[in-house]
């Protein structure tokens, strides 16, 4: 899966606790690092060693930053050297999801950021807490058959109900109570900070994809005065209560498909589902409804979301669909192979979510939110949070991000994004002011390096000599 994927997608998740309550949210202290109870993690010296072609090392940080003398989190990190060392230091890129290994994207990304970028800084990723390579790790896997029944008066999403109960009772087994409880963003940032001082920064160099603008964002409101520049692309949101959240998103994986089902022939050049728009969406519609008969809708809707995000996987998305719409042949069916175990990205999307903001108990509330979910978008499950309603959640439903005395951040916001709808990035100026837009117009999301020349030219420039785009700050990447 590429580190690009659609990690925010609209896709059918599960929940992972059955223990209800807020984590306490996270203290506001300006230097952290100056704390005697925390210099040992702020002073500790990374013992970087030859991994492939890169260095790797293990940074140490406490479950609880409240209780430092308490149990403590290993987190892998990797360094790609700069090949021309110079002044510019370490600049740390932040992997989308929740649920991305940073050591594998940075695995990925190395040889396609630009040269003037990479000559400068040594790019650094790290595993957030609870995923990939740390220890200890959440852990989700489930046994057998659900105990419970489905609820009655639940049509939409009774169904899902029994199975998301049991997945949370292993997410809670399998990783231990105090460990889940602080996996959220706010103790990521805490663990940033840490990075920062250990990598030899004053101030944070950082550029962050998708999930990743969130530690930005994040770090930014409690750090503002500890940045030297950061770039945030494919900008997540802060602000938005969990059902607007949802459902801003749904309409976002909507809007992308029919820009799809626009630009089908144009953009691939390969057969397309229909002859126009209408055919096209037409013919989703079609093999949705098929799908839905034979009790497999949620797991198309998930494959189609999934090829969205980017044009270059558009003929592999016609594909799907031209297969799902074919006659049936009188072969016999192929005997259903064993599920997909979940893996860390889908456990951390939904952990890492619902912590961060406040989400109801009340199943009813979700019934309801599937009901305008099913409406914004054909894609849609409508359960996209039900997860959250047997979680501990955050302990409020949104945050405004200010970051009041931080200098200019750089924001990048693709005009037809599926994963982090454009209007998150339009809008984050009115709180941060000093964040600067750069409009990619085209369709994908997260885009530096590789996805534009226009974008990673005045992003390499802002990072390197601060100069930021002149505004309106525009790429006409696409023919959006």
């Amino acid at each position: 899966m590429s580190w690009k994927c659609l990690v925010l997608s609209v896709v059918l998740v599960a929940g992972c606790t059955t223990s209800q309550g807020s984590p306490a949210p996270v203290a506001k202290v300006d230097e952290p690092e100056r704390e005697a109870a925390l210099s040992s993690f702020y002073r500790q010296t990374l013992d970087w060693r030859p991994c492939d072609d890169f260095q790797c090392a293990k940074l140490t940080v406490p479950v609880d930053y409240r209780r430092p003398d308490g149990p403590r989190f290993t987190l892998p990190v990797i360094k790609a050297a700069a090949t021309r060392p110079g002044p510019l230091g370490t600049l740390v890129a932040g992997a989308g999801g929740p649920g991305q290994s940073g050591v594998a994207m940075i695995k990925d990304i190395a040889g396609t950021w630009p040269a003037a970028v990479r000559e400068r800084f040594d790019l650094v990723g790290f595993d957030p807490r609870g995923i990939g390579g740390s220890e200890p790790r959440l852990r989700c896997d489930t046994e057998g058959e659900p105990a419970s029944k489905a609820p009655d008066g639940l049509p939409l999403i009774g169904a899902e109900v029994p199975s998301t109960r049991q997945y949370a009772e292993a997410c809670l087994r399998g990783t231990g109570e105090n460990v889940l409880r602080h996996l959220g963003t706010d103790d990521v940032v805490s663990d940033l900070d840490v990075l920062r001082v250990v990598t030899g920064q004053e101030k944070l160099n950082y550029l962050g994809y998708s999930y990743g603008t969130r530690i930005g964002q994040l770090y930014a409101d409690r750090f503002p005065k500890k940045i030297r520049a950061m770039v945030l692309d494919g900008v997540d949101n802060t602000y938005l209560d969990w059902r607007a959240d949802t459902v801003e998103q749904a309409k976002g994986v909507e809007d992308t498909l029919l820009t799809y089902a626009k630009q089908c022939a144009t953009r691939t050049g390969k057969p397309c589902p229909g002859r126009d728009e209408t055919e096209i969406l037409a013919a989703v519609d079609r093999v949705l409804a098929k799908a839905d008969k034979a009790g497999d809708g949620n797991a198309l809707r998930q494959e189609i979301s999934a090829k969205l995000t980017f044009p270059a996987d558009w003929a592999e998305l016609s594909g799907i669909i031209l297969a799902a719409d074919a006659p049936a042949d009188d072969s016999p069916d192929e005997p259903a192979g064993e599920p997909e175990p979940s893996g860390d990205t889908t456990d951390a999307l939904t952990v890492v979510n619902c912590l961060d903001r406040a989400h109801p108990t009340d199943l009813a509330a979700y019934e309801d939110a599937a009901r305008e979910l099913r409406r914004v978008s054909r894609l849609s499950p409508g359960t996209e949070a039900l997860g959250c309603a047997f979680l501990p959640t955050g302990s409020a439903p949104s945050r405004t991000v200010r970051a009041e005395g931080a200098p200019p951040i750089l924001l990048v916001g693709t005009t037809k994004d599926a994963a982090t709808p454009y209007g998150w990035a339009r809008r984050l100026p009115e709180s941060l002011k000093s964040a600067v837009l750069l409009s990619n117009e085209d369709v994908g999301h997260a885009v530096f390096g590789g996805g534009s020349s226009c974008v990673d030219e005045r992003v390499s420039r802002y990072l390197i000599d601060l100069t930021l785009p002149a505004a309106p700050a525009r790429c006409a990447t696409g023919p959006v």
